[in-house]
């Protein structure tokens, strides 16, 4: 016997409703019924809310992620630099699949973050069309890049309160300073939250956000020649 079953929200009720369904069409006497309901009971207990899956398995990456970026000192100006430039680097190769989501699964508009770090590097003397670009990892998913670029805004809220080099020049950062990321990280998470997946699958999502990870890693790595004085 096959069981398929799709919970949104409630796992145990699914289970429960549709072990119902079963005792009324039992045919083959109670041994089906007991290995019907074990078997629900194992697929609905494997489920999690993607949001879950993709901090699970981006984790590692995101830790060594943090750690680069969290090694520059951003209120002196050659640290900031280089920030505003792996992040232009980072966001030229996931931009295309973060708008995709935004704009056609959200229904937003969706901030032009490319040109406001283009603008922010112009007012340093850098132009972002001579920075290095990275290529895209294979399994990049529009979903998956939103998560990883609209949580990004989260951290980017941090800096703003602690202050940067920019700022205290007079000069803030349009990209830093903007706020719209912030509803849409609440959209992306509103969606994870809601899609119950098992860990098969949610695979391709799981690995589009380690690809989306991996690729802005790529692009610190990338930043440092690009901005060396």
């Amino acid at each position: 016997m096959v069981v398929s079953v799709f919970v949104k929200e409630d796992p145990i009720k699914g289970m429960e409703t549709t072990f119902n369904a079963l005792q009324l069409q039992q045919i083959g006497g109670q041994p089906q019924v007991i290995a019907a309901k074990r078997s629900v009971e194992t697929y609905s207990l494997n489920m999690q809310p993607l949001l879950n899956h993709l901090r699970e398995a981006t984790a590692a990456s995101h830790d060594r992620l943090d750690t680069a970026f969290g090694s520059l000192d951003l209120s002196e100006r050659a640290d900031y630099a280089r920030f505003l430039a792996g992040h232009a680097i980072g966001m030229s190769a996931l931009f295309p699949a973060f708008r995709t989501f935004v704009e056609r699964d959200l229904g937003t508009p969706c901030p032009d973050y490319p040109a406001m770090l283009s603008s922010d590097l112009a007012t340093l003397g850098i132009d972002a069309g001579d920075l290095p670009n990275v290529a895209v990892s294979d399994g990049l998913t529009p979903l998956a890049t939103a998560y990883v670029l609209a949580g990004s805004r989260l951290g980017l809220a941090m800096i703003r309160r602690n202050g940067y080099w920019g700022k205290a020049q007079g000069h803030p950062s349009a990209y830093m300073e903007d706020e719209r990321g912030q509803a849409i990280w609440k959209d992306v998470v509103a969606r994870l939250k809601q899609s119950q997946l098992t860990e098969g699958d949610a695979a391709p999502e799981r690995a589009g956000a380690i690809a989306a990870f991996d690729t802005f890693s790529e692009a610190f790595a990338a930043s440092a020649p690009a901005t060396a004085q």
